[in-house]
């Protein structure tokens, strides 16, 4: 009986010590903490992938965190020994690093001795400096870990995030890694980037790319190189990718579809945005939806959509750039000027500021401060861009108005390449081709212009004084005519309608048209010439009615007109030549040829020889009129002439070109008007307008240019288990169990009874 309790006791012993002695833990308890520690890296790297940090604080990133904690502490509770301390306080730094407490973190690895420690606790403390901004602490870490395969990554990414480009390239040189899905590519080309070597920085994104194609920032860096380089069609196809799953993506992608000018799909995708949930680029969205409509030439619209972005974001000098397009658009010059200043003091190397501020420069006629604002931004001025077609044309004149003929010429030779329907540089190279007196060219660039653009009446009137050059009077009369009925008040019109009339046998008309000219701008000298030339024929008129002392009246009256016009205009020396057929008339003949012999021209030699003609001097008048042919062998005025000349065939000659149509070089009217069957030319005076245009001011969209340029590196911490002990016994202490008392009553009757005394 006794050894039967003595065994029974024995193996209750035995089960109680089994109980009381600590058992290590299990692999499922650590792999649990792995797991949740691997899943949440997912997570932790994303938020740097993206430049994102929210997703530090989603509720799913924060469960399971609290899910890792709890599992850390059941571990450590079960596992842990006092020998296990370096790993428990490198666990409980991974923990914080994960909560975002990088320097709590930090400070925690700081406090330990490496030397003889694991090569992971040093690589984690790397990681930890690297996270709180120590980067030369962080690059020593790595180095001394070299071996493991993110440290190359991390250090190029703490000499990035230290801007030290350079360095960073050389160590990257010499440390290549591979299998780092695109990071070691990734932060090299971003590298390249900040020193200028886009091409270089282009061939290592493309690398990262086809590493691995889902982290969001390869395919956007590569993009805005693209769009920065003038490759929007392949930066559209960058960010049409990840814009699927990205919303910055798909803020980028609709920008490009703007540089393309696709305005109706960028505007599709901005709305798209718009109905998301996000609410991050709800103000890059209005402001690309503003330049939209103002891509479509709806000004109102994209004003009320600039507005609205205003009130969402910042003052950009994109935002300030489009509010100054609108203006300009507007022909709102100094509204717009405040605009694009106030983008160019919050960003000076913002250069679509200055072309916008050029511009309204310009409408305000500041055109030295044009030409500086242009110079400023050359670099952007694309001439294979159609878009840009009004910049070169406001340019041109700009350099015109400063009297730079040939930079104006080439800028808007360049705009009518760009847009040959662009009637301002049309116009612009008749008046260059005017100024330079190659009236052929002109008329050829005016008539052009003509096309496109039949509303203005300056253009008109030059386009009639260009046709008055070449005596082509008929087609002056229905040019000026136009010309008048867009603006009455155009003198320089008025004065070509004048001379139309006068050729068109319409003497008292053009009489009384100059007339009033002459009354309400005195100061006019070539009115005063071309009243003289009628004062002249009407002379003719009433010599030939032989009203004598009326045509003397005229000759008078023409005389006077001319000496006006001389004193007025000494510098035009052409007067003499009028006033010569004056003293011609006279019979005034020295005077006649001292007043031709002032201005020798070809005119002035064919009616010097139409003078020795009616004194029967024919040797003198074919030596003249045959000089007169030598400068000019298709006149044919000295072709007449000089026929009538050898046939005397004067009268025959005058009634056969008075009867033929107004197609040549002259008017009848110099046939009919003829005191001896002789042409005799006058001089007429007429003035070019200075063509000056409101603008079709339509100027490039801003450039949406996103600097969030940021390096990646990978933060793959990692828990270190604690070490198995087969000797550790834990103590078990034992449950304290309260009695119970049975209270008194009927509740408590059941159970023992207590005896009765």
């Amino acid at each position: 009986m006794i050894r039967k309790v003595i065994r029974s006791f024995l193996i209750i012993m035995s089960v109680m010590f089994l109980v009381c002695v600590k058992q290590p833990a299990s692999a499922q308890d650590f792999s649990a903490c792995q797991r949740l520690l691997k899943d949440l890296l997912v997570i932790f790297n994303r938020s740097f992938e993206e430049n994102n940090p929210a997703l530090l604080k989603t509720p799913e990133y924060q469960y399971e965190l609290r899910e890792l904690q709890t599992e850390f502490l059941k571990y450590d509770k079960q596992s842990f020994m006092p020998s296990d301390s370096v790993q428990r306080l490198n666990n409980e730094a991974v923990v914080l690093a994960l909560s975002g407490s990088y320097q709590k973190a930090l400070h925690i690895l700081e406090s330990l001795d490496m030397s003889g420690q694991e090569a992971q606790l040093q690589y984690n403390r790397g990681l930890f400096n690297l996270l709180s901004r120590k980067f030369q602490a962080s690059r020593d870490d790595f180095s001394n870990v070299s071996n493991h395969s993110y440290s190359v990554v991390n250090s190029i990414v703490a000499y990035g995030k230290e801007k030290k480009f350079s360095d960073g390239l050389s160590f990257a040189q010499g440390n290549q890694q591979k299998n780092s899905e695109g990071k070691w590519s990734y932060n090299v080309g971003l590298m390249y980037k900040y020193t200028g070597l886009l091409p270089e920085a282009t061939d290592e994104f493309s690398s990262a790319i086809r590493q691995k194609d889902e982290i969001m920032a390869y395919r956007l860096q590569r993009g805005d190189i693209l769009m920065r380089t003038g490759n929007q069609k392949k930066a559209v196809k960058d960010f049409e990718k990840v814009a699927r799953k990205h919303a910055k993506a798909q803020i980028r992608y609709a920008n490009a579809l703007l540089s393309l000018n696709q305005f109706a799909n960028a505007k599709a995708v901005f709305e798209k945005y718009l109905e998301s949930d996000d609410k991050t680029f709800r103000g890059d969205a209005y402001l690309g939806i503003a330049h939209t409509f103002y891509g479509l030439n709806q000004i109102r619209e994209a004003q009320q959509y600039y507005r609205l972005a205003s009130t969402l974001k910042r003052e950009t000098p994109a935002l300030l750039s489009g509010i100054g397009n609108t203006h300009l658009s507007n022909h709102d010059y100094q509204s717009a000027y405040n605009s694009f200043d106030r983008a160019i003091k919050k960003d000076t190397s913002y250069l679509p500021a200055y072309l916008g501020r050029a511009v309204a420069h310009y409408g305000m006629k500041q055109f030295e401060l044009t030409l500086a604002d242009f110079k400023k931004a050359e670099s952007i001025m694309d001439p294979e861009n159609k878009f840009y077609a009004d910049l070169f044309v406001t340019r041109g004149f700009t350099e015109y108005y400063l009297k730079k003929s040939k930079e104006a010429q080439e800028d808007f030779t360049t705009a009518i390449r760009l847009d040959g329907a662009r009637y301002e540089a049309l116009a612009g190279m008749s008046s260059i081709m005017i100024d330079q007196k190659r009236y052929s060219e002109a008329g050829q660039f005016l008539s052009k212009a003509l096309n496109y653009e039949q509303n203005y009446d300056r253009m008109w009137s030059n386009y009639g004084n260009l046709l008055l050059h070449f005596d082509m009077f008929k087609k002056g009369y229905n040019v000026f005519k136009k010309a008048i009925s867009l603006n009455s008040e155009n003198i320089k019109a008025q004065n070509g309608w004048g001379v139309t009339l006068l050729e068109n046998d319409q003497l008292d008309k053009s009489m009384v048209l100059f007339d009033s000219l002459v009354k309400e701008n005195p100061e006019l000298p070539y009115l005063y010439n071309n009243r003289g030339i009628v004062q002249a024929y009407l002379g003719n008129r009433h010599e030939q009615r032989r009203q004598i002392e009326d045509a003397n009246v005229r000759y008078e009256n023409s005389f006077q007109d001319f000496k006006t016009a001389m004193e007025v205009a000494p510098a035009r020396k052409f007067y003499n030549v009028n006033q010569g057929n004056v003293y011609k008339y006279w019979q005034k003949y020295d005077e006649a040829s001292l007043s031709y012999q002032t201005y020798q021209d070809k005119s002035a030699l064919n009616n010097t020889a139409v003078m020795y003609a009616g004194q029967q001097k024919m040797k003198d008048a074919k030596y003249y009129l045959g000089v007169a042919i030598q400068i000019d062998s298709l006149h044919r005025v000295f072709q007449y002439n000089m026929n009538v000349l050898v046939k005397g065939k004067q009268k025959e000659m005058m009634k056969l070109v008075a009867s033929a149509g107004d197609d040549g070089p002259f008017a009848d009217i110099g046939i009919k008007y003829s005191r001896d069957g002789f042409v005799t030319i006058y001089l007429y005076d007429y003035e070019y307008d200075t063509l000056a245009f409101k603008g079709r001011h339509y100027m490039p969209l801003p450039v949406a240019e996103y600097k969030e340029d940021y390096f990646i590196p990978e933060y793959d911490f990692k828990f270190l288990p604690y070490p198995k002990h087969k000797d550790m016994v834990r103590v078990k202490r034992g449950k304290y169990k309260s009695q119970k008392v049975k209270m008194p009553g009927r509740k408590g009757r059941s159970g023992t009874q207590c005896p009765v005394f």
